[in-house]
């Protein structure tokens, strides 16, 4: 499984290693490790690989603890037959905590050279191929046969020298115990120092970046690495199915919003054309209803004007904003005109328009003024269930039926004897030859439209 893992992701690891993304990557993790306590940074490091020296007749693991190296466990592996060295092997990496056959090889400080250097502020860029240029004029070793790292310790920028940490073993008896760590079945990580292993954030390695072996997963971490995989997909899943979802019923409903949109906007149109229409309609009634008539004001000015006042011209006019009333006349209480006209309804604005003169009549005075027109509350419109009809299953209401017209009843010419007409008639006495009272006789109502009599005209005298 791990080995299909490793298959599957090697493409992307390599790209990775060409890109320098896995040095930063390495390089990002002992920066955050080195702000971790001490014992969850040994107990982290620990989980990641095991730490093994080789002697010539045994192989010791260490594991970090306090900044340092201390022995886990150790095994002579020089007697064993192939199976029991790998059997014994693994029992020794599990000891010291790695994982998967990872390991580091250490070496012992006396076995590597450190010495401090400078290089141009320049080569930072490329410090390790610059370094590998100048190795020989550092160190005795050239650098085909000696493998090597360094660490920055100082950037001078005023003189533009760079200070490096330079360590330096020879190659050639540390290729034989990678030989031998490989032929047991373990994923070399680096070639490191005692001393520097667990006391630097980011450790001396001094194994070329070309000959390091990938990291194997162990079956746990790969379990693991799936699982929160796994849930990360999950969370995802969660957040963009509601999104799925209301999207397709966004999409469902997109065709019903347009057909309810264009609905709307006919609605709209039909509604500005009505609005028009009714504005156009109302424009000369709401100019006439909106206009005081003329009766009016003549009524007010019946009304409101003294005794002693006399109109003798009464104008009329129609600007393009307001109507104006001019008049002129006479009155003899000129200094309570304006007062009394304001009072007025249909007036505003009362002023002389010329100076007050005497009058023909004693006692009075000339005047000219002019007043504006208010303009004439329009009345409140009408809902429309007034201005519907009856509704068809409500029945016609009775018309009342018309009165009867009287008959009209003749007249009898008046009798000799008879009383004067106008004279109301007698009331009938009883008849004494029956036994019973006979009820008077009603008179007879005098017809609507009935013609009065005719009055003979007096003879004309001789």
């Amino acid at each position: 499984m791990a080995a299909d893992a490793g298959s599957l992701f090697a493409p992307l690891v390599e790209a990775a290693e060409r890109a320098g993304v896995a040095d930063f990557l390495r390089w990002w993790r002992g920066e955050l490790a080195a702000m971790l306590p001490p014992g969850w940074r040994e107990r982290f490091a620990s989980r990641d690989a095991a730490y093994l020296r080789a002697g010539d007749e045994e192989w010791v693991a260490l594991r970090p603890v306090a900044g340092r190296l201390a022995q886990a466990g150790r095994t002579a592996l020089a007697s064993l037959d192939a199976a029991g060295r790998r059997t014994a092997f693994r029992r020794l990496v599990a000891e010291c905590g790695g994982s998967a056959g990872n390991v580091w090889l250490v070496l012992p400080p006396e076995s590597v050279l450190v010495r401090e250097i400078q290089m141009p502020l320049a080569a930072e860029e490329s410090l390790r191929d610059a370094v590998a240029f100048e190795l020989d004029r550092f160190t005795p070793l050239p650098a085909d046969q000696a493998w090597f790292d360094c660490r920055v310790t100082g950037r001078d920028t005023n003189a533009h020298r760079l200070r490096l940490l330079l360590a330096v073993a020879a190659s050639a008896p540390v290729e034989a115990k990678l030989a031998e760590l490989r032929e047991l079945g373990a994923t070399v990580l680096g070639v490191g120092i005692e001393d520097d292993v667990a006391a630097a954030a980011t450790p001396f390695n001094l194994l070329p970046a070309d000959r390091r072996d990938r990291p194997a997963v162990s079956r746990s971490a790969l379990a693991v690495r799936i699982l929160a995989t796994t849930a990360v997909l999950l969370a995802l899943a969660a957040l963009a199915i509601p999104l799925w979802l209301k999207r397709d019923a966004a999409i469902a409903l997109y065709p019903r919003m347009e057909s309810a949109r264009a609905g709307a906007e006919v609605a709209e149109r039909l509604a500005r054309e009505i609005e028009k229409l009714a504005g156009e309609h109302n424009f000369i009634v709401g100019r006439k209803q909106g206009q005081q008539p003329s009766v009016a004001l003549l009524e007010d000015l019946s009304r409101l004007l003294p005794d002693t006042t006399w109109v003798q011209q009464f104008d009329l006019k129609t600007g393009p904003k307001v109507r104006e009333v001019q008049i002129a006349g006479e009155t003899g209480s000129s200094s309570q005109l304006i007062e009394v006209l304001e009072r007025s309804g249909t007036l505003a604005n009362v002023t002389f328009k010329a100076p007050l003169t005497k009058g023909v009549t004693p006692g009075t005075e000339r005047f000219l003024l002019v007043a504006e027109v208010k303009p004439r509350p329009l009345p409140e419109p009408m809902p429309e269930s007034a201005l519907a009809g009856p509704s068809a299953g409500s029945a016609p209401a009775a018309r009342p039926a018309p009165a009867p017209t009287p008959t009209p009843t003749p007249v009898p010419q008046a009798a000799a004897g008879s009383p004067p007409a106008g004279t109301p008639p007698a009331p009938a006495e009883p008849a004494a030859t029956t036994g019973r009272a006979v009820p008077p006789a009603a008179a007879p109502a005098p017809p609507a439209s009935a013609p009065a009599p005719a009055v003979p005209a007096p003879a004309p005298r001789n």
